[in-house]
This record gives C-alpha cells, structure tokens and sequence, in this order.
C-alpha cells in the first residue's frame, strides 16, 4: 500500500519568493474535407493560506474565457477574451456585453446548430457562476477576437450560402462578407496567421449536428491540414473548448477530445505529420523536456477544468491521464526562465502553487459513475501532481485547498489492511476503543488506529494550517472526535467547504458536526443517543440531524432485508449498513428514550415546520415500504404544488400540459425524479398474463409494449387511486405511469431508465402461476427491454454498464424460457402482432421465430457490450493513429484501453448470455478480451467486496458452458481445440483454471 511518505519523499520546502466582397466570397467556397513531509513547512508563515498578491483562485479559470492571448506566435490559441464585470447576484434585468465564447454560442443557437446550445463548465460550482448567469447579453464585445468573427460569420454569412436559402444573391453576399470581414476584424485574422478559409472551415466544424461529429470534422481538417503543401496554421484551440462546453458528452466523443487535448498540451504532431526528432525513440515515455505546448498555462488550466469536469460524469478512468498530462505540462521549462527575475521566478512559482492545488481540488470532486469505485483513480491522479510538486525546484506547497482535496479522496477510499484490523479491534462499547481480543493484539501497536485521512490532517496542521469546521468534520469521519474520543471510521463523500462556515471561529455544535457523529455510528442506538445529545444541548431542530438519523433507520431496515449481519467482510463504516446492537447487555448504550420508527420520526420534522427535501426526499421515496407512505413523503417535501401534481398525474395527450407545468417539471433534481421512478416501478402490480385464455397485451401487463399505441383515455392520478382503493399497497399502472414521466423528462438521465429497465424485466410471477406463463412472461420482458433501448437511443442516453448487467440477464431467462417451452417465442411474437405495436425498424425485418431472436438479441448484447468497453470507433481512425491512443504503447500519456472496466458481477452476466445459446466464439472473444485487459479486471475486482469470488465464478462459468455441462444445452460435443485455446487464455493471465469442484459447486443451484 504506497502511502504519503512513499509519494513525496523527504525533500525540504524552502522560503519562497477597398471592396474585397468577391474575393472573400470565394474565399468562403473552401473545400471542407470529408508523505507530504516536504510540505509541513508552511511558505508563508503569517497566512496558512495562499496569498491573494499574485495568485488565481478557482474561479477565474472556471470562467469560459481563456486569458489575454500571447502575440508571440500567430498560431496560438485565441486568448482574447473579456473578463466581464463582476454582477449582483439580481442581474436577470442587466444588460451586458457577451464574452466572445458566449457571443458564439448565442450565435449558434440563433442560427439552429446543437453545438450552441452548450453550458457553462461553471455549472458545477454555481457559486462562482452567480454573477452572469441571470444576466442578458447584448451586442458583441468591443474587442476583435476568433469567437466573435467565427459567431459573425455563422449568423450573417453562412444562411446565404444554405442551398435552400432564398436570399442567395451576390449582392447581399458580398454585404454581408464585407460587414464581417471588415477591415479591423480582417486585419487581426491576418495578424494571427489566418485567412477567410479557415473561418469557413471552423465553421464547418461548429456546424456539426452533434459533438461526436464536430470532433471527427476536426480530425479530419487536421489531417487535411498536415497534408497541405503551404504552413497552414493549426486550428484555434477555442474550438476544442467550446465543445467542451456541452453540457452533455458521450465517452467516445471525450475519449476524442482528450487526445486532441494531449497533442495541444504536449505539442506532439497529429497523425500523418509526426517528426521523428521530436518523438521518442522507444515511443515509451515523454518526459517534460520533450513537451513543446500549442497553448498557454491559462488556456491549459481551462482545458484541464473541464477535461475533469467531463471525465468525472462518462470516463471517471481518464482522470489519472488528466492529472499526468498537466503535471508535464508545468515542469516544462520556459525559454526565458534564464533570464528571468528573482521577483518574476517567485510570481511564476506562485501561479504554479496555485494551478498544482487548484487541480488537486478538483479532482476531488466524486465521480459521476461509481463515484466510490473512482477513488483509487482520483488517489492516483493526486499522486501525480504530488510527486511533480516535490520534485519542482523549489518545492511547490499544498495549500488549504490542497489538504482539503486530499482528505477529502482518503475519506471516500476504502479501508487499508492496517485500518480493517484496527476497525476489527474497537470494542462494541461506546466509545469504541482498541479492545485487545488476542494476546497478539497487544503487540500490533496503533498501526490503522490513526486512518490516513488523519495523518494528512496531522500534517496539516503540522504544515501552519490551523483547523476550522471543515477539518473538524472530516476528522469525526475519520475516526476521531472533537473531544480526542474515537468514532467509527465512514466512509463517506465529504461535502464542500462552501455549505457551511470556513472560518477560523465558529461554532462547535455545528449541524455539521453532529451529523457526522450520527453517521459515524455503527447501531441506531448509538446514532439515536447521538441525536438526543443534540436536542439536549437546546440546539434548533435541523433538517439534516433528521435527516441523518432517518438513514439509520432506513438502512438498518435493509440491512436485515439483505441478509447483511451474516457478510463477515464488511465492517462498520464500509458501507451504508446499519448493523445490530451488541449481545451484551454490558455494551448496549444506554438511551432515555427508545429510538422511533421512521414514520415518528418524520412526523416529529415535520412538527418543526421542516420538510424532507433533496437526496433525503429522495432516499425516503426508494424506501417507502407501500404506496400510501410514499405519497405522504412527496405531498410533505419540499416540492412545490406543481411539480407534486405532474408527478401524481399523467395526461395521456401531452399537448395538454401547459408551459409552466413542463418548467416545473424539467426543474425536479435529478436524483428526485429517478427515485420516484424507482417508487412507482417498486410498487406497480404485474398482473398475470393467462396462456390458456389467450390474452392479448394490456398496458398494465407490459407497458413498454403499448405505451406508444395508447393515444386516447382518461388521466391518471395517484391520490385518487389511493382515495378508490385505500387498502391497495400497489398501483396496477404504475410502471406505464413511470414510463410516461421518463420520457416526458427532457434532461437525460440514465438512473430513471434503468430503473425502468430492470422493473421491466424483473421476475414478478411465482411458480403458482404456471410455468408456461413465467416463461411467456420472461420472453416478453425481453421484448420489454429492446423497446425501452430504442427509447434510449432516440434520446442518446447510454444504458451503463447497470443497464447492460440487466438486460444480459433478461436475455438468459427469455432463452432458458423459450428452450423450457418450445413455440413460446412464436406465441409472443403473435400477441405482439395483435397489439399491433411493432414500430421498431429492426422488429419488422424478420424476428418472428426463435432463430431470429437469437440472432437479434446476441448482435444486440455484442453491440452494446463493444459500446461500454472498447474505446475505438471507425469514425475516429485519424484520431486512432495518435501516439496517445496506442494501445501497444507504454507512455504514461497513453489514454486508457478500457472505456469502462465492467465488474465481475458484469461479466458473469455476459458469460451467461452467451453461454444460454452456445456462442462459444463469443466466449473465446470474451476470454481474449479479458486476457488483454486482465490487470483492469483485478483492479475492479479488488474495489468490490465480493470481486474475487465473482471472478471465480466468472471463470467458471465459461468452462461450464464450454464443456456443455448445464442441463439444458444442446447436446453438441465440446471442441477439444476450444478447450485447450481457453485454457491457454486463462492460465497465461495469471488465473487458475477452474477446478473440478468449482464446476460441481457451480452446476449445483442450475
């Protein structure tokens, strides 16, 4: 296990420091080509933190404007962008000047482009993008620049050169050409290298339907570029930052802008104009002498903001390339630095603290995908700059902000081996001091007792950063309170500084602190006492003290519904489970009070005048243990009329809703809105679909199937369904009502459709209702879940690796189902027919046996399992020759190979599907996949509980279904060659090839 001592070494900081209209028109008919130890000595000695003389915080360059551009270099990056003002937080009323990234925006959303309908890469921290976000831009800026004539061109130019354009006169043309190209504007595109064909081109590029084109538009303009005979300057890097700017990015399209981003940071030629001299020989490493940038630091730190940003909601794996990459970046020595003043040096080295802690920051935010499971990865990329700080000359320091981000990474990993036996050793008595169980016990010294989470804490402190709130919070999660007492180690995502007081005096009963007392609580007793200990110091009730209480009690409710209390691997403050009190009457603490039931104590928050509102809401709806209890949880929150009554009510004609109602609606938080859905899915009743009487589909059965045929019929309403039937714990059409809202929800967001995925094709039947039925049923669902992924697709959402988990497992039951009871496929193929719903393009070409819907359904999960894991696309071969997206490279710059890392749990699923039809060329696929990938597959493995018993059984599985060995495969002989070719795969892998006794164990339950 690498720890800090390891990372940084034991360095010393020391103290720091005419009429041209017809030539412009033909110029536009361009053609376009297809241990921190070296930091506890704090530099400035008066201020823990960074100075505000000569350094830049976070916000500035999570503006959307890159700095003042350099004039050196014609082919630089275009920099010349406007601050703006600083705005009142009431600036809806305040007209201002746009920047130029926002005039080309405005310009590109006016003109009816998707790439103009970006967002602020601020949107993560809407603190610090208060300012302009309600202001009205007007006008354009005063000052020339890329955008601006890029976004004049596209509004005033490019409409007249549309084929289907009424307006397409040469005098109107050349107007308008010499408007846009008049001679300020002319002469400052000349001055930066440029001529009137490249705005043609970039304009080529913004006008793109989607982000993933754009980027293909751009590589191939570079390509065309590179094999140009004359010197064409390279393209602007205010182009890869505006696509940047979407609010929404697909991996693959990511995965080709940071390639782009690689070449622009390092300097290294794109594909087809790679120079030898400039490239390593063995191709290996790049090391900072070797980096010779396109862009500046302030550029650079952008495209680093939200290169993160990004890879923090679709590639959480990039971060490590990120943070490797921007870490050479600013070891590159300067030409001038030589020549450079002490006092310029000292300036220059404070701008480097800042980027170096600022990045640290951010990658400290969670992930958007598996945010636990990316710790390891954030760790790692913290790391990097870590080192690169120690090894800079001289040291650069970790400010506040760089602590804080580091904690905050050690409080969400998982517990070291040292930590486990610690936790291991606390007594079941509160506090929960080392108890020496073993006389071994005796001699393990303190080792773990003090989590690495508060030794960079100590050094923190160590370093002349005095803790405030923050640091106190983290502390109790980390093990110890306020008071030097011991707590229960969590596991936890820390909040952000900003949600409370950061300063030097504050108050120790601070909400915050208390809610970290209840969370680092291992029973609901101790949690409960916790609570009353805060109600006893007279302190206002507090939606979050409720709040953290009721999670206990939702949870300790899970805990004993999964079986959780019998897992010896997981301990307390792992997970969110709730575990039970002490067998010892000695232990158990002592409360006045019982602890409630969680209706009480929501009843008592809302005595208070407090309503459940944001993820606690959220919480309350996916646990809600009947319909009624989750109605009263979403008429008490926080929500406003509105939004309650479009949640509860569905209109089948959506032209009847009105704006307001459809504004407040998209205005539900995520997290909300797909915990409803779960809701609705959790307490929908299937009724039994009746093969003998022949029934046809009804929306209540299978709403997937006719939820686009239904066009007429009443309203539905949830509180009056529970006023008709108050006795009812579920709604019959609660899955068709759920469907409706998903896809009314404009805002793409992949956890309400996998809610709907797996509520779909879950099993809902028991064997009392037949076994022809359960299998009709199983075929059905999968049916279910192939007109669900074309919904998704219209609506480019991604299932996730959840959603493929999923329907891998529905496919392997419509096949046991369809082999069990042959003609079942047939037979839902006829109902189908007769709701007359086969509108999928792919559904009328021919899926009307059972060998169709192999053939169907395995190009399907082959498809979508390439999509989740292979990085590489056709479309993006110029970008596939990048000395960066060699797979076969060992450069640290090298872009992951994986796109997403499946888990065991995955795979297994996959194996399964397979294996249901005798694809045994897709298992050898799979196993060449695996082998290739094996070191990624054991780093998923390791950050699940279960990781290595699941890859067993992975591994198993295949030799199963390889050898013919489940009952109701086809009576084929296996291939010797087969055999031997997968044994070689996993024995060279470092696997043990499954043994005798596994198969049986496996074989058992099939």
């Amino acid at each position: 296990m690498t720890t800090f001592m390891d990372v940084i070494g034991s360095q010393e900081c020391p103290k720091p420091f005419g009429n041209t209209g017809t030539q412009l028109r033909r110029a536009t008919q361009h053609d376009i080509p297809g241990d921190f130890r070296s930091f506890q000595s704090t530099p400035f000695p008066n201020e823990p933190d960074l100075p505000a003389t000569d350094t830049k915080p976070l916000s500035s360059y999570l503006n959307e404007n890159p700095p003042s551009a350099s004039t050196k270099s014609p082919k630089s990056t275009d920099n010349h962008i406007s601050e703006g003002e600083n705005l009142p937080r009431n600036a809806a009323s305040i007209k201002v000047k746009p920047k130029p990234a926002e005039y080309l925006s405005k310009a590109l959303r006016n003109t009816g482009h998707a790439l103009g309908n970006d967002q602020s890469t601020a949107s993560d921290w809407p603190q610090l993008a208060h300012g302009r976000q309600n202001a009205r831009t007007v006008g354009r800026p005063k000052k020339p620049s890329l955008p601006v004539l890029l976004g004049e061109y596209i509004r005033e130019v490019d409409p007249l050169l549309s084929p289907t354009s009424d307006n397409l006169t040469g005098s109107k043309l050349d107007t308008a050409l010499n408007e846009v190209f008049r001679k300020k504007s002319h002469d400052y595109l000349t001055s930066r290298g440029y001529d009137v064909a490249d705005v043609t081109a970039w304009a080529w590029i913004m006008k793109s339907r989607n982000s993933h084109e754009a980027m293909v538009r751009l590589f191939l303009l570079e390509s065309d570029n590179a094999k140009s005979v004359a010197n064409t300057p390279t393209i602007p890097a205010f182009i890869p930052l505006h696509i940047l700017r979407q609010q929404h990015l697909d991996a693959h399209t990511f995965r080709l802008l940071l390639i782009y981003s690689l070449h622009l940071m390092s300097g290294q030629p794109l594909p087809g104009v790679f120079n030898p001299a400039r490239v390593p020989e063995d191709g290996s490493e790049l090391i900072p002498e070797e980096f010779h940038p396109s862009i500046d630091s302030g550029t650079c730190m952008i495209l680093v903001v939200r290169l993160i940003r990004h890879a923090r909601r679709v590639w959480p794996q990039a971060l490590l390339t990120i943070a490797r990459a921007f870490a050479r970046f600013l070891a590159v020595p300067k030409t001038e630095e030589t020549e450079r003043s002490i006092l310029a040096a000292r300036h220059h080295d404070r701008r480097k603290t800042t980027q170096f802690n600022n990045c640290l920051w951010l990658l400290s935010l969670p992930a958007k995908i598996a945010p636990y499971r990316s710790t390891s990865i954030q760790q790692q990329a913290q790391f990097e700059l870590l080192r690169a700080m120690a090894a800079h000359t001289p040291v650069l320091p970790v400010s506040r902000q760089g602590y804080r981000a580091v904690v905050a990474v050690q409080l969400a990993h998982k517990k070291t081996k040292e930590e486990r036996q610690s936790a291991e050793l606390k007594a079941p008595s509160w506090p929960p001091w080392k108890e020496e169980k073993l006389g071994i016990d005796s001699q393990r010294g303190n080792d773990g007792m003090y989590s690495r989470a508060m030794q960079v804490l100590s050094q923190m402190k160590d370093a002349g950063y005095s803790h405030r709130l923050w640091e106190d919070i983290s502390s109790i999660l980390a093990g110890w309170d306020t008071d030097g007492s011991p707590t229960v180690q969590t596991r936890a995502m820390m909040r952000r500084p900003k949600a409370f007081s950061d300063t030097h005096r504050y108050n120790l009963d601070h909400q915050e602190v208390w809610v970290s007392r209840i969370r680092s609580t291992r029973t609901v007793r101790e949690a409960w006492a916790c609570f009353l200990s805060y109600q006893d110091r007279g302190l206002p009730p507090k939606a979050a003290i409720y709040a953290a209480m009721a999670e206990k009690l939702i949870y300790r409710r899970a805990t004993i519904q999964n079986g959780i209390e019998q897992m010896s691997h997981t301990l307390p403050g792992d997970g969110r489970e709730v575990y039970p009190e002490p067998d010892s009457a000695r232990d158990i603490i002592y409360v006045p009070v019982e602890p409630p039931t969680l209706d009480e104590l929501i009843s008592q928050m809302l005595s208070h005048g407090l309503r459940p509102s944001g993820r606690f809401l959220g919480l309350l709806l996916q646990s809600a243990s009947s319909l009624q209890s989750g109605l009263h949880y979403l008429q008490c929150s926080g929500l406003t009329e509105a939004q309650i009554s479009i949640l509860s009510t569905i209109r089948v004609n959506s032209r009847k809703y009105s704006t307001l109602d459809l504004e407040a609606f998209q205005a539900v938080p995520d997290y909300v809105f797909a915990s409803f859905i779960k809701f609705l899915c959790a307490h929908s009743d299937i009724v039994s679909l009746d093969v003998n009487r022949g029934e046809i589909l009804t929306a209540d059965r299978f709403p997937a199937l006719v939820a686009t045929t239904r066009r007429t019929g009443p309203k539905t309403d949830l509180f009056s369904h529970i006023k008709k039937y108050p006795g009812h714990g579920h709604y019959p059409r609660g899955l068709w009502h759920a469907i409706q809202l998903t896809k009314l929800r404009r805002v793409p967001y992949t956890p309400a459709w996998t809610h709907i995925l797996s509520a779909l094709t879950r099993e809902r039947l028991s064997e009392n209702h037949g076994l022809r039925s359960r299998s009709l049923q199983r075929v059905l669902s999968w049916h279910q879940a192939l007109k669900t992924l074309s919904w998704m697709r219209q609506r480019d959402i991604e299932p996730g690796e959840e959603g493929f988990r999923i329907i891998c497992v529905a496919f392997a039951r419509a096949i046991e189902a369809a082999i069990r009871h042959p003609g079942t496929a047939e037979h839902s193929f006829m109902l189908i027919d007769k709701a007359q719903i086969r509108d999928l393009k792919a559904d009328s070409e021919g899926d009307s046996d059972f060998e169709a819907l192999l053939r169907r359904a395995l190009h399907v999960l082959k498809d979508q399992f390439d999509h989740l894991v292979l990085p590489a696309s056709k479309s993006s071969a110029h970008a596939e020759r990048s000395v960066f997206a060699d797979i076969s490279s060992n450069s640290p710059l090298s872009v992951p190979s994986i796109l997403h890392t499946p888990s065991p749990a995955t795979l297994h699923a996959f194996v399964r599907a397979l294996g249901s039809v005798g694809d045994d060329d897709g298992l050898l696929h799979l196993l060449h996949w695996m082998g290739q990938s094996a070191d990624q597959l054991r780093e998923a493995a390791e950050e699940h509980s279960n990781g290595d018993r699941m890859m067993r059984r992975t591994l198993t599985a295949i030799r199963v279904f390889l050898e013919r060995r489940h009952r109701r495969m086809d009576t084929r002989v296996p291939s010797d060659l087969i055999m031997q070719e997968a044994y070689d795969l996993i024995s060279r892998t470092g696997w043990d090839w499954p043994s005798d006794a596994e198969v049986e164990d496996y074989c058992q339950p099939l």
